[in-house]
């Protein structure tokens, strides 16, 4: 900020266009307090191509100043380091290890140019339709800002270079993405994991880069065995749980025994993260242990009546109140009344028909199949993508 800042009255306007860009995305409402307050800002030309945000909603993607440098970095200087960044601000010629007047001015124009591309209209509001595309139709279904950051400076990067078309720009973009969250890619070291990957972009192209990564780490060793055991977890943040609730929201798929109510509207609005085998069962039979009876592989969305009406039930006992309904047209549990809707819905839901005779004694056996199941919802989402 106080690289940027130090640039003139060129480098004040556009620390404010970040500044403004980032608190506007979150609280459209104070359009009016910046236009007032602060006439030089108003006056420079910048605040015309932030003024859309006073109108926009979407709570997807609110980057702060720092992803907003990030994604000017990766995009535009190849720089996945805010500090080498700086460097480029400063004049410095990488090669020759030296700085020069003439190339930080020059790089405070390319800075200026990528910045009015990130804060454009159509740029982040394509962007952010892309990734809801894909079925990340809330925050809270984003387990990485740092994937969103990467995949944002990618799409602007490959709509000013024009080599692919719209639609596969889309693509790439998409299936970059969720690579990115299945394989923790942005964590840890993610700024040597930012420079990597846009060298690799910049020599072999996004497609072919993309290719590679999914034939080394998406091979069928991954969805058979590395991702069911990653999936050996008791946190509903974990990037595996929710990119199951984004492969059916993507699908459409009911909730666990809903037979209209779809998981997307149940993210959007309010549904349940029901326990599939009743955790106070579990812990009556005991399973006491909190990280076993709260695994992501025993959760599922379902709508708060049916959460209810199943309690405590041993799953044998409320499956037998669905197979009734079935058989008599009375509803007991949820709304499903044909052996096909079931049969959808438990596919769905990567319920595995050993669901029915599943006991305290054989919970861990039924994590397991439905661990494998969930990972191939997953994998079947994202060949579609």
């Amino acid at each position: 900020m106080s690289k940027i800042s130090s640039h003139g009255q060129l480098g004040s306007n556009l620390r404010k266009l970040i500044d403004y860009f980032c608190h506007l995305s979150v609280a459209p409402h104070v359009f009016s307090d910046i236009a007032e307050n602060d006439t030089g800002f108003a006056a420079s030309g910048y605040l015309p191509a932030i003024a859309w945000l006073k109108n926009d909603n979407s709570d997807l993607y609110d980057p702060t100043y720092t992803d907003v440098i990030r994604v000017a970095g990766i995009k535009e200087f190849s720089r996945g380091k805010v500090a080498a960044l700086v460097s480029v601000l400063s004049g410095r010629d990488f090669e020759t290890r030296t700085f020069s007047e003439e190339l930080a001015v020059e790089s405070f124009d390319r800075l200026e140019r990528v910045l009015l591309e990130i804060v454009n209209q159509y740029n982040f509001q394509q962007f952010t339709l892309t990734i809801k595309s894909a079925g990340f139709i809330s925050p809270r279904l984003v387990s990485s800002k740092n994937a969103l950051n990467f995949a944002y400076a990618l799409y602007l990067k490959l709509r000013t270079e024009k080599k692919l078309n719209e639609g596969e720009v889309k693509y790439v973009v998409r299936r970059w993405f969720v690579m990115s969250l299945l394989t923790s890619r942005y964590t840890g070291s993610f700024e040597t994991a930012f420079e990597a990957d846009i060298r690799r972009i910049n020599e072999a192209g996004a497609l072919q880069a993309l290719r590679d990564i999914e034939a080394s780490q998406l091979a069928d060793n991954f969805w058979d065995v590395a991702l069911p055991m990653d999936m050996e977890s008791s946190s509903v943040r974990s990037p595996y749980f929710l990119a199951f609730l984004v492969a059916q929201i993507h699908e459409g798929s009911r909730g666990f025994l809903s037979k209209n109510v779809t998981v997307g509207s149940m993210i959007e609005e309010v549904g349940d993260i029901h326990h599939v085998v009743p955790k106070n069962y579990l812990v009556k039979h005991g399973v006491n242990d909190r990280s076993d009876y709260n695994q992501i592989a025993n959760f599922a969305l379902t709508e708060t009546p049916i959460n209810i009406a199943i309690k405590d039930k041993e799953p044998g006992d409320y499956m037998s109140l669905v197979d009734a309904q079935i058989a008599d047209g009375t509803l007991r549990l949820g709304e499903i009344t044909t052996n096909s809707e079931l049969e959808v819905n438990l596919r769905d839901n990567a319920i595995p028909s050993s669901l029915r005779t599943t006991t305290a004694e054989s919970y861990q056996a039924f994590l397991k199949e439905r661990r494998f199941l969930m990972a191939q919802v997953i994998k079947n989402y994202y060949l579609a993508l």
